[in-house]
């Protein structure tokens, strides 16, 4: 039986077209990159809105009608550049968080309508990825804990008996191992392992502690082994 390699695991229940990706691990160098680079794009974004907020606030509609339109055209491109570096992350993230797909359809969808409306709220000294998942972090709460118990699972038990050679079926395993997780626990490996997030990243959405985060994904790694051990034969 191969080992728990968790990280590798993509593209249970999505949809055509949408397949999950982990980030991995990036050096500190290319993650300044890519933050310097998600800052550039929401400035644009940013700056095309409020140009049309101009527009619509003064009476000299005429002489503001090209600015507004070009400001819009400048929004639209960059949040459609905002989401594409996005969509898959936030998608497999809240799957793999709320083990339902039209759960996690639905919460992607409010995630990247409220990327757009509270896009005053961000603030630069933040992370943009790190504001876009403590948004999906914060929505996934709310709705777990709207959910009556046992409520909005897919296939959450362990259903393939122990000792049976199921193939391809190992990652339907470990998929459903996580869903029986209590979300704390599910919430760091989906962070750390599939999204290659470091502690102080994590900090940020989770509003806790490293030494905090570090003891989860302890107590999560020993859950997994726990749950999974009846499959190694």
């Amino acid at each position: 039986m191969e080992t728990l390699g968790i990280g590798l695991i993509a593209g249970e229940g999505i949809p055509a077209g949408r397949e999950t990706r982990a980030r991995g691990t990036h050096s500190p160098r290319d993650r300044e990159r890519e933050n310097a680079e998600d800052l550039a794009i929401f400035r644009e974004f940013l700056a095309g809105l409020s140009a049309v907020d101009k527009r619509s606030s003064t009476n000299e509609r005429s002489s503001t009608a090209g600015t507004s339109i070009e400001g819009g055209r400048v929004a639209r491109e960059a949040y459609t550049k905002i989401y594409l570096r996005y969509r898959e992350r936030v998608y497999a993230y809240a799957l793999r968080v709320l083990s339902n797909s039209e759960d996690a359809e639905d919460l992607f969808q409010e995630v990247f309508y409220r990327v757009y409306t509270r896009a005053a709220t961000f603030e630069e000294e933040k992370s943009l990825g790190g504001w876009i998942f403590t948004i999906a972090h914060n929505l996934c709460l709310n709705k777990i804990r709207d959910r009556k118990p046992q409520e909005g699972l897919d296939n959450p038990a362990l259903y393939i008996e122990p000792g049976e050679d199921f193939g391809e079926n190992w990652k339907e395993v470990i998929a459903r191992a996580m869903a029986s997780l209590p979300v704390e626990y599910r919430e760091v490996i989906v962070l750390h392992e599939y999204e290659g997030m470091s502690y102080l990243e994590m900090t940020e959405i989770l509003q806790t502690t490293i030494p905090a985060i570090k003891s989860r994904i302890y107590r999560a790694k020993g859950r997994l082994r726990e749950l999974l051990a009846p499959y190694y034969v």
